[in-house]
């Protein structure tokens, strides 16, 4: 699974260093760092290229590996402009169903880069807080720099601490008109309970806690994906869910990838 990868070269100092770059010189200079820095690194990339490499055949598209895991490094940059100094935060538009944007529950995707959603303050509009879960124990080294420099409209929270009171919490927050923000397409450490849908012809696993949280919070729920469009542009991709919550996320899902192959960033076998 995802979470048995280690970071990749994601030493401290490294991670740091391009922190600095960053903050001195701005996310642009650190996008074009991030073609020699990727070039070192990617022959040690092997269960992430082999994941990809199946993926691709099962999509039918045409192998790019090198780029689309630099394209996940160069996003990745995007998300920590979008969320800490906004030194040159993308272009947004958005499409699909109204109302995601006020109390609600989101349920989002690997495909593209959710995080960016901050950014949209910049356009004028009033975007709420939003209210991220992740299994912080993952990525440690990017996460604590990460949360170290968050801003204002943006909160993570751990996974591993969600309880009764976290539900109480994220209540109220969306009754607040805030935005409470869930990953569906992907396994944390130790869940047990999943459920099987078919995806891309195959059969894969799916998040049960997720869905049940998201009915838990009654509110509307809408699946949602922020996906690049240009060298700075991002487009906001949402639909309203209703019935069996999975089903529909689950045809969102393989819309958004096949859409966008080369922004899939799960690195690790999904397929059953």
């Amino acid at each position: 699974m995802w979470y048995r990868q280690s970071e990749q070269s994601a030493g401290r100092w490294r991670i740091w260093s391009l922190w600095l770059v960053y903050r001195l010189f701005g996310k642009r200079a650190v996008q074009w760092l991030l073609w020699p820095v990727f070039a070192f690194i990617y022959p040690w990339c092997k269960p992430a290229r082999a994941a990809l490499d199946r993926y691709y055949r099962i999509l039918g598209v045409k192998p790019r590996p090198f780029r689309h895991l630099l394209g996940f490094a160069q996003q990745m940059m995007d998300k920590t402009d979008a969320c800490t100094l906004c030194k040159n935060p993308p272009r947004m538009t958005v499409t699909g169903d109204p109302g995601w944007d006020k109390g609600a529950f989101l349920v989002s995707t690997h495909v593209g880069t959710i995080e960016v959603l901050p950014a949209l303050a910049r356009k004028g509009l009033a975007v709420p807080h939003v209210h991220a879960f992740q299994q912080l124990s993952h990525d440690a080294v990017f996460t604590s720099l990460f949360l170290r420099h968050l801003n204002g409209r943006f909160t993570l929270h751990a996974v591993e601490d969600i309880g009764v009171e976290t539900a109480v919490a994220m209540q109220e927050a969306i009754r607040k008109g805030d935005l409470v923000l869930m990953a569906g397409d992907r396994l944390s450490a130790g869940e047990t309970a999943s459920l099987r849908r078919d995806f891309l012809g195959r059969t894969c696993r799916f998040p049960k806690g997720v869905f049940v949280f998201a009915r838990l919070m009654e509110a509307p729920v809408y699946a949602i994906a922020c996906v690049k469009t240009g060298p700075n542009d991002y487009e906001v991709h949402a639909k309203r869910l209703s019935g069996d919550l999975l089903d529909g996320y689950v045809r969102f899902l393989e819309d958004e990838v096949r859409r966008h192959p080369y922004q899939w960033f799960q690195f690790y076998d999904f397929f059953e």
